[in-house]
């Protein structure tokens, strides 16, 4: 392989380096861009539970109101609503960053007590 050749390989990889980062800013924006359009929306999936593969059963929040809906394949089916004192809320994710030395430590606590 000459020298022409080794520049060839490294513009090819420095051309797919760049469409990778390209790609990766335009998902982290797209998906902001949704997320925030959702959040601040009048209708909220609140929680959801699979009752078969292609069925769930979700609560939902349009306004103030509270229903429980039916989702299959090709229909979503009115349940009830549900009075918003019966809602219970999860915490919130964390979000942020990690320390990747703590998720370690506790990777590795976990693996000593299977032991």
């Amino acid at each position: 392989m000459g020298s022409e050749g080794i520049v060839q390989l490294v513009t090819v990889l420095a051309i797919f380096a760049l469409v990778l980062v390209v790609t990766y800013f335009t998902t982290r924006f797209v998906g902001g861009y949704a997320k925030g359009k959702v959040a601040t929306g009048n209708i909220e999936i609140i929680d959801s539970a699979k009752v078969t593969p292609s069925k769930y059963i979700a609560i939902v929040r349009v306004a103030s109101k509270y229903f429980a809906v039916g989702i299959g394949k090709d229909e979503i089916t009115y349940l009830s609503e549900i009075p918003e004192e019966d809602i219970v809320s999860r915490p919130a994710p964390v979000s942020g960053t990690y320390d990747f030395k703590e998720l370690m430590e506790k990777a590795k606590a976990r693996i000593g007590k299977k032991k």
